[in-house]
């Protein structure tokens, strides 16, 4: 934690998991958009927006993994983590806001 000062270990296999990550997430994201697309589901359409956010996740947690593992900024890794918090605390909210308006 930031404020304790708890320096995480640094992890190559997390390193390398959100490597993959942003190597996968991509092509399912596409593979997601276009099937949902050619099959006219607004549902599928949409999951393939939250895996293209994934891809954005991914890409803040190897920043602080790697800026951890590489060049010791342990500060780095929850700052991350707290970025990744706000956002999927938007995303939660967007999410209940537009579900109050659905009229479903």
């Amino acid at each position: 934690m930031l404020y304790q000062h708890d320096i995480p270990d640094p992890s190559p296999l997390g390193i390398i998991i959100a490597l993959v990550s942003m190597l996968v997430m991509p092509a399912l994201f596409y593979l997601k958009y276009q099937t949902g697309k050619a099959i006219n589901s607004k549902s599928l359409v949409a999951d393939s927006k939250q895996t293209l956010a994934c891809v954005f996740l991914s890409v803040a947690l190897l920043a602080g993994l790697g800026l951890n593992y590489f060049y010791g900024l342990w500060q780095a890794d929850p700052i991350v983590g707290l970025v990744i918090v706000f956002f999927l605390f938007r995303e939660g909210f967007q999410a209940f806001r537009e579900g109050k308006l659905c009229s479903c």
